[in-house]
């Protein structure tokens, strides 16, 4: 090992630039990588809306005085059923990408202690209309779905639907139905009981989520009161029919609210997927972005380690020359070129993670971004590694490769 070693303190430059070229692309990737996986799983992600093309969301719908009370939804509600081809109607404070309002909410399984962070939609008919698909338990019943909060209903007890990942976080053990969820760390929070698991029910707010809880969220049933700016999902009975029942619902909410509601304020009234779309379209300029930088990176450190290790190993073709007349082989030769490249690389990786959590840091600080996971530095670390023993390939063969009479002849 030490008649590699030797020869890279003597020539410092070439393995100087190859280790900081290494390390920078290690730095750069290994964040460029995290955001790019931050960026995909909301757009990866079910968010449990069945037949997105069916559904139409009124939003943006702002009371010019106080907040509407729940008997006053509730007439606009069967004013939207009575729409022909309407086949359900929910009536919520907030739904998975509308960004108008969000509520969450800290969680405790009761008998387990676990924690987390979920949200919480409250509303009327919730699961049907949104067609989110129950896998154990029940819908809420008419006495439940009926119930008017006086104020917004997040403090009050009573049954919950909740994701069927966040059942299998609070209860591991896989019997989350019949069991207590407190809402809040008091003592005295309030109490709900889970009645139903849903499949799916993402988020809203995503990019202020942690995205290993994306799909973590309850139901509660009721009418929130004292809530600003109602949301209506309108699910059509007819696929093809959606824009009809889009243009109707408009043309209700307006007959009903008109009046009561902020002049200037426009309500927006899109069909979910849409919305959706509208909603994820920066994360997907964000993922190509990423995507080329990322690919951009690599390739240049591909190349720059090719072009470095190639010069160097033309800059020292007697050496070669001679260890070939003194009888080593050709095998020899590539393992010492791919050893001498992997020493020169792995130093320059684990300058390159020091970087690259630096640069997270920096990150956190001024962009408030999550902490870069510590997988995502072994991982770098091996991509660098492959990256690094293929540049060389090319220069470690055509070392090989040298006739050793010709290498001597060249001095």
């Amino acid at each position: 090992m030490r008649h590699i070693i030797q020869p890279l303190f003597r020539h410092r430059l070439m393995p100087l630039l190859v280790l900081l070229q290494v390390a920078l692309a290690c730095a750069i990737a290994c964040n460029a990588l995290f955001l790019l996986q931050q960026r995909l799983v909301p757009i990866l992600a079910p968010d449990g809306i069945g037949q997105p093309d069916k559904l139409v969301v009124a939003w943006n719908i702002a009371s010019r005085g106080k907040p509407w009370p729940p008997s006053r939804l509730r007439e606009v509600q069967a004013s939207l059923r009575a729409i022909p081809g309407v086949a359900a109607v929910g009536l919520a404070g907030s739904l998975p990408m509308e960004t108008s309002a969000q509520m969450n909410g800290d969680v405790i399984g009761e008998g387990t202690g676990i924690q987390a962070d979920a949200a919480v939609y409250i509303g009327d008919h919730l699961r049907e209309a949104l067609d989110l698909q129950l896998v154990a338990g029940r819908d809420f019943s008419a006495t439940e779905q009926g119930i008017d909060y006086r104020d917004i209903g997040i403090n009050q007890s009573g049954p919950a639907i909740i994701t069927q990942a966040l059942a299998d976080h609070l209860f591991p053990d896989g019997h989350a139905l019949g069991k207590v969820v407190r809402i809040g760390r008091d003592a005295d929070a309030a109490r709900r009981t889970v009645v139903g698991v849903v499949e799916h029910l993402m988020r809203n707010k995503l990019e202020q989520d942690n995205r290993s809880n994306i799909d973590y969220s309850m139901l509660f049933p009721g009418v929130p009161g004292q809530w600003p700016m109602p949301v209506f999902a309108v699910r059509a009975g007819v696929e093809g029919d959606a824009e009809r029942v889009r243009q109707a619902v408009k043309a209700t909410i307006t007959r009903e609210l008109g009046v009561e509601m902020i002049q200037g304020f426009e309500p927006t009234y899109q069909m979910y997927a849409d919305m959706r779309a509208h909603m994820l379209a920066k994360s997907k300029a964000a993922v190509w972005l990423l995507s080329g930088v990322s690919l951009v990176v690599l390739i240049v450190a591909l190349v720059g380690i090719m072009g470095l290790t190639g010069y160097w190993v033309q800059q020292r073709t007697r050496q070669i020359g001679i260890r070939r007349a003194l009888g080593a082989r050709r095998v020899d030769i590539l393992r010492h070129v791919q050893i001498e490249n992997l020493l020169v690389v792995g130093a320059g990786i684990v300058l390159g993670m020091l970087l690259a959590y630096a640069v997270n840091l920096w990150l956190m600080r001024h962009y408030e971004l999550s902490r870069l996971p510590w997988i995502y530095l072994p991982f770098g670390a091996a991509l660098m590694l492959v990256l690094g023993q293929l540049a060389v390939l090319a220069p470690a063969r055509r070392a090989a490769a040298v006739p050793p009479v010709v290498a001597t002849r060249s001095a």
